[in-house]
């Protein structure tokens, strides 16, 4: 191995993934215009400043989530986890005919991440909302949706700081091209779709009945209390609207200090949303999750699929807030 240009390929990553980083910020996003000295902090590094390895960490998700959602090397991943979820979509409502003057369903998708699934929902005739908490989503999402003009238009290195588990010395140091797809260019005038930012609790509590469906891919354990998400997609959703859900129960909060944290396992949760759905499909799914493809390890979840039916059941009972 030519450890000089292992050196230089890795600074030299570092570099692309910096000049890709710094595209993000943007004040349609921060909701403010940037004077000079705002702009300096938010695209300069201070002296002697170190980065919270929370926030550290965020970014290399983020890197690899740009992978996941607008990479050609994504697209095992999506078929494993968003597939599904469109397909049952597709079963129980589907969307009305290309150029067809009828009502498209109405369909959210909390925790949405980089937008991906709305996306293709919007591609195949839905009105499709991503919702997503996370800042660091948010702004990517933007950067993709809004400005970006041509498909594989930027080159990152999301695996770059992965230096174990590595079959070959230069595997952590591929380059990926995204995006696989520009929204800009694909989706028609008619296309409906559109992002929430904010917690999904606090955005849509009070949108009663005005879902056709909701989808959800790996968001259910992102809750610290399981049990406001579940009472809350049952009062957004119509009666006879659809959940379709594919994803773990890692439980996200389980480990952080300080934070309220409910991890239930599926015996447990399943009669709770049998009290206001229908639950007429349900199985077990294995799913990949923002891997190498080159590396010694791989992370697969063995996910709980269901697609349920909103039965006419009134939405009752309260949680204190935990948001």
């Amino acid at each position: 191995v030519n450890v000089q240009q292992w050196v230089d390929t890795m600074n030299f990553g570092i570099e692309m993934n910096a000049r890709f980083l710094q595209q993000l910020p943007t004040p349609d996003v921060c909701g403010a215009q940037l004077d000079e000295r705002e702009e300096m902090a938010v695209y300069r590094v201070p002296l002697g400043h170190r980065v919270a390895s929370r926030n550290a960490s965020k970014v290399r998700t983020t890197l690899r989530q740009f992978v996941r959602d607008w990479a050609v090397e994504g697209q095992a991943e999506r078929e494993a986890t968003y597939t599904p979820l469109i397909e049952a979509l597709g079963r129980h409502l589907p969307a009305p005919p290309q150029g067809s003057r009828a009502k498209k369903p109405r369909v959210l998708c909390p925790g949405s991440g980089l937008g991906r699934l709305p996306f293709d929902l919007a591609r195949l005739g839905y009105a499709a909302q991503g919702n997503e908490f996370s800042y660091h989503m948010i702004l990517g999402s933007h950067l993709i949706y809004n400005r970006t003009s041509a498909v594989g238009c930027y080159s990152i290195f999301p695996f770059i700081l992965s230096t174990v588990n590595r079959r070959k010395a230069f595997d952590n140091l591929r380059c990926v091209r995204i995006p696989d797809m520009c929204p800009c260019l694909t989706l028609t005038p008619e296309s409906d779709v559109s992002m929430a930012a904010g917690e999904f609790v606090a955005v849509y509590e009070d949108q009663v009945k005005a879902w056709d469906a909701v989808v959800t891919a790996f968001f259910l354990d992102t809750a610290k209390n399981i049990f406001l998400y579940i009472r809350t997609i049952a009062s957004i959703l119509r009666p006879g609207g659809i959940w379709a859900n594919l994803g773990p129960l890692l439980y996200h909060f389980a480990d952080v200090e300080n934070e309220i944290s409910i991890e239930l396992s599926w015996e447990e949760v399943r009669p709770v949303i049998c009290k206001y759905f229908d639950i007429v499909e349900e199985e077990r799914r294995s799913a990949p999750y923002t891997m190498n493809q080159c590396g010694l390890m791989k992370t697969i979840f063995n996910c709980v699929f269901f697609t349920a039916i909103r039965n006419a059941e009134p939405v009752c009972g309260k949680s204190n807030p935990v948001y």
